[in-house]
């Protein structure tokens, strides 16, 4: 036993800590039981920014509510999550950072990833033209990204980060939408019609048309999932559109289920789809499935009618009360827990090992079905992205 202690007992706590910081979270949350001076190491304040995070909690948004006037995020809210020991994250009161000149701007929230959030910015008037900041609450760096090239306000935004991977890039997808009108008659509908993607590390954006083999219509107020260097958006066809951050690999995938509060995730390395429905005896039912990896095989035709690419994980009955469930907000990224929106204003952690639920939070305003959730991992490293722009720190 002597003989493998030595070698470890020659690191010094610095090279440790470089090890350590390359460690996944749940692999580090093990680390911490190797021995008190490995504890001490992973709590460490000066260490901790190079360790890797979990969540933390939710920035909300409101719609329609806040202040009228431009001065900065109106209706958007923080909901602290660290209390809970699943946070693994101390009580943090984030804001979202703004640029020194946004007096005259309107702020919305658009979206989260890993950290960083995407806003966009429009002058002028609440309406006018809109460009993209990409910011991290965690360290106030931001970057007013080059405006896209489209004027229009029928647009709708996602953001493409993956820490896991690469802190040196992030990527902004723009979906340009419009209506399509049917040559027979028939519905009218909104359709995907440009995709301009932006790339911090060239510094550009890249307009191109969609590749979907269909045409593809958006679910709004639903977030994108960035995973395996992909944005995963869901269709208001019951499906999956997926498109690489370089607008080269386009694929949709079918869900094995639908409803009106379908939700996608990313959770221990799976993106998730959880479907969720009341029966006709106002039971809810909850099925959690997670996307096989052979979706990725770009090689491979995947066009089937079966779902027979998703792998059925959890089935959940009487999971909430009866006309207490809203819809699904968030999962936690590394522990088996969902969040869900609750009638009573308040938010809702189920277990799924346990089958237990906890308040988590309670909401300051009347719960109305738009409000939207970004959750909030802390990105304590800051980014050297050198890509024609660089995020920065407000002096």
């Amino acid at each position: 036993m002597a003989g493998m202690d030595e070698p470890m007992s020659r690191l010094t706590h610095d090279l440790i800590a470089e090890i350590l910081s390359r460690v996944p979270y749940k692999s580090l949350c093990i680390c911490k039981c190797v021995c008190p001076a490995w504890r001490a190491i992973i709590a460490d304040p000066a260490r901790r920014k190079k360790m890797s995070q979990t969540l933390a909690g939710f920035f909300y948004r409101i719609t329609g509510e806040g202040k009228a006037e431009p001065s900065g995020f109106a209706g958007v809210e923080y909901a602290d999550l660290s209390p809970f020991p699943w946070s693994g994250a101390p009580e943090t009161h984030p804001r979202l950072p703004l640029p020194p000149d946004s007096t005259d701007c309107f702020f919305s929230l658009e979206d989260s990833c890993d950290g960083l959030f995407l806003a966009s910015i429009r002058t002028g008037a609440p309406f006018g033209t809109s460009r993209y900041m990409v910011s991290n609450p965690a360290s106030s760096e931001y970057a007013v990204l080059p405006h896209s090239g489209y004027a229009s306000n029928n647009s709708i935004a996602y953001l493409g980060f993956d820490s896991s991977v690469s802190t040196q890039e992030f990527h902004v997808f723009e979906f340009v939408h419009d209506w399509r009108h049917p040559e027979h008659g028939g519905i009218h509908f909104m359709v995907v019609t440009e995709v301009r993607i932006y790339s911090s590390n060239t510094g550009a954006w890249v307009a191109m048309e969609p590749k979907w083999v269909i045409q593809v219509g958006l679910c709004f107020g639903q977030p994108g999932v960035f995973h395996k260097g992909c944005l995963h958006v869901l269709t208001d066809e019951s499906g999956l559109a997926i498109v690489d951050a370089q607008g080269l690999k386009w694929r949709t995938v079918l869900l094995p289920a639908n409803s009106s509060s379908d939700f996608i995730g990313k959770s221990a390395g799976q993106l998730l789809y959880i479907n969720s429905r009341y029966r006709s005896d106002r039971s809810l039912t909850m099925l959690v499935y997670a996307l096989s990896d052979e979706i990725y095989n770009w090689d491979v035709c995947h066009q089937d009618g079966k779902c027979m690419h998703w792998k059925l994980l959890r089935k959940l009955s009487n999971v909430i009360p009866k006309n207490k469930f809203l819809k699904v907000i968030g999962v936690h990224p590394h522990a088996n827990l969902i969040f869900i929106a609750h009638s009573d204003n308040g938010l809702l952690a189920y277990d799924l090992d346990h089958h237990e639920s906890t308040i988590v939070h309670h909401l300051d305003h009347k719960y109305p079905e738009f409000v939207q959730f970004f959750p909030y991992v802390p990105l304590l490293s800051c980014l050297p992205l050198d890509g024609g722009i660089r995020l920065v720190t407000p002096s």
